[in-house]
């Protein structure tokens, strides 16, 4: 069953950004890349930054660049392509069970989690005063009337994320880093999203930005 898209679901997708940064920063100098950098994308898609990636690089799409550009751009089509996703049934009010709302939203904890293998962000359903991983199926005091952490996965899962990160800070480019900006401010804003449309009580774990400081 395809869930209808309003509006204010579309506001995931990023639009172009007037440009914030110097060009031709030194990616392999970090302390003057922190004091330039403030993490504002200056494209507003991902095939945008696959073509300056192109142009960098004689054409070329390294594996690396091309996983997590892969993975955005499955992001950006969240509410256009049509497809039901934890995103839309966390959202779509008909899933909520309103007996176990709080002032008339349901209650989740989100939580940033990177390890080698990905950079996740998962949402956990509020029962009984708890952030719950795992909820039985229908369960009456959930805030969802489906909605099994363990059995959906995380909302985004960006694979091989800290590998990616580690060379943009190795030997970077300008592309590699637009892309990590992006990938930082298409999370941001799906987490504001559901901070509006539902009652976030916790946000834990790394960004993406404080994951790329944190390896200096």
């Amino acid at each position: 069953m395809i869930i209808e898209v309003r509006p204010y679901d579309v506001s995931i997708i990023t639009q172009p950004l007037r440009d914030k940064i110097e060009l031709n920063l030194d990616y392999t100098n970090k302390e003057r890349l922190f004091l330039h950098l403030d993490w504002a994308c200056r494209f507003g898609n991902v095939k945008a930054i696959l073509h300056l990636k192109k142009s960098l690089n004689l054409g070329e799409v390294p594996d690396s660049f091309q996983i997590i550009a892969s993975r955005l751009l499955a992001l950006e089509g969240t509410f256009t392509d049509g497809f039901d996703n934890n995103i839309k049934y966390l959202l779509n009010k008909r899933n909520w069970n309103l007996a176990n709302c709080k002032q008339g939203k349901p209650s989740i904890s989100l939580k940033n989690h990177c390890n080698h293998y990905a950079f996740d962000l998962h949402c956990f359903p509020v029962v009984n005063n708890q952030p719950q991983a795992l909820i039985k199926p229908f369960d009456v005091y959930s805030p969802f009337k489906e909605f099994n952490p363990s059995v959906t996965g995380p909302l985004i899962s960006i694979p091989k994320l800290s590998d990616f990160v580690a060379l943009t800070i190795r030997c970077g480019d300008e592309a590699d880093m637009e892309l990590l900006k992006y990938a930082h401010m298409l999370v941001t804003q799906l987490i504001d999203l559901l901070s509006t449309s539902l009652h976030v009580v916790e946000i834990s774990g790394q960004s993406i930005q404080e994951i790329f400081i944190s390896l200096e």
